[in-house]
């Protein structure tokens, strides 16, 4: 019996984790399943847990604890195929972790060192996507920049960060 997923190659989406995560056997991250009527969930992403259901969301709204996907939705890890005992779950690795990560999934400009990041949360296909903001603003912060777009060895452009969970006042 033929599957019916298409999963994309690992590198079009990345979430790498540079220092800290699974070297620590304390390590924080979630694993929970995808909200109902979600999709388009990419390794990199920013999540939070939506407080009525406890799964996955893109985005992540002031007070809401931020998350960086693992993996993509899509992958079969998370999603079982036909005939797939497997999947199920996605995991995020949570901002209050002490780890350096570096994302495919970011917007715009003006990423520099110290520059403080943001979700995008507009219901869109960049919903998620980090992007940078300033101290201040009406923004959650969810990482701080410390190296700008940079090309991985794919040549996918990639934001390198920590993340931080910084509600808005």
């Amino acid at each position: 019996m033929a599957g019916t997923m298409v999963p994309a190659q690992m590198y079009d989406h990345e979430l790498n984790a540079v220092k800290g995560w699974m070297a620590d056997p304390h390590s924080l991250d979630k694993a929970a399943e995808i909200a109902s009527g979600v999709s388009g969930i990419f390794a990199g992403m920013c999540i939070s847990l939506d407080a009525a259901s406890g799964k996955w969301k893109r985005g992540c709204l002031n007070g809401e604890m931020p998350a960086f996907a693992f993996q993509n939705q899509t992958d079969f890890d998370v999603n079982s195929d036909v005939g797939n005992i497997s999947g199920g779950k996605l995991t995020g690795l949570v901002a209050v972790g002490a780890y350096e990560l570096e994302t495919t999934e970011y917007m715009g400009l003006g990423f520099a060192p110290n520059i403080p990041l943001t979700a995008h949360n507009t219901a869109d296909a960049n919903q998620g996507k980090v992007k940078a903001t300033t101290i201040g603003s009406s923004d959650m912060i969810v990482g701080i920049c410390n190296r700008g777009p940079t090309a991985n060895e794919f040549g996918k452009s990639m934001v390198r960060f920590w993340p931080v969970c910084l509600p808005k006042r």
